[in-house]
């Protein structure tokens, strides 16, 4: 049986450096330290975050011609992040909402605090819903994340931002299923 993988490309342009606080401006960067986390600390296997199964620092788009042609005129070749392949997922809406199953969106983002990420791109977009035996919710795209490893006033402070966000749009699909709006009606 063939095992399929997702890699996600990242078109880079040069290193866009650091904010003045320190904050990693490189979204590869970021995405990457954020997987190594989430990978060592084993909220990967626990099936909240895709599985991470490694990186590649530079590909040739000429040579996956026509697939990659979106990256051949960039200054450099794009650098990618293997991650498993979630075969029949969605990104949550209000239709697909489901109050017995979100639960696991604030216990995923809880593992992924533990771990030492904060994810800091919190909406439903960024929140699948895999189907299967048993359906699943699974958080990507850590490409802004920022990575801590002390857990003092301030980090505790953006953990629980986050949890209050994650519970926020948890509420409004709630009630936007509840008016029987359709996917993606509103901007949460």
């Amino acid at each position: 049986m063939d095992k399929k993988y997702a890699l996600k490309l990242d078109h880079d342009d040069g290193d866009p450096g650091y904010t003045e606080k320190g904050r990693d401006l490189g979204r590869f960067r970021c995405e990457l330290n954020g997987y190594r986390k989430l990978h060592t600390s084993g909220v990967c296997a626990r099936g909240f975050v895709p599985k991470f199964h490694g990186s590649i620092e530079r590909i040739d788009p000429a040579a996956f011609h026509p697939v990659l042609q979106h990256f051949a005129q960039d200054k450099l070749k794009p650098r990618a992040i293997l991650l498993e392949y979630l075969s029949n997922a969605e990104s949550l809406n209000c239709v697909n909402y489901s109050d017995a199953l979100y639960p696991q969106a604030i216990e995923g983002m809880q593992e992924i605090h533990r771990a030492g990420v904060h994810h800091q791109d919190i909406y439903p977009k960024n929140l699948l819903l895999v189907r299967g035996n048993p359906d699943r919710l699974v958080w990507i795209d850590f490409d802004v994340a920022t990575t801590f490893t002390d857990c003092g006033p301030e980090q505790l402070a953006r953990c629980d931002h986050e949890i209050a966000l994650v519970k926020g749009f948890g509420e409004a699909l709630r009630d936007d299923q509840a008016e029987g709006l359709p996917p993606n009606t509103k901007f949460y």
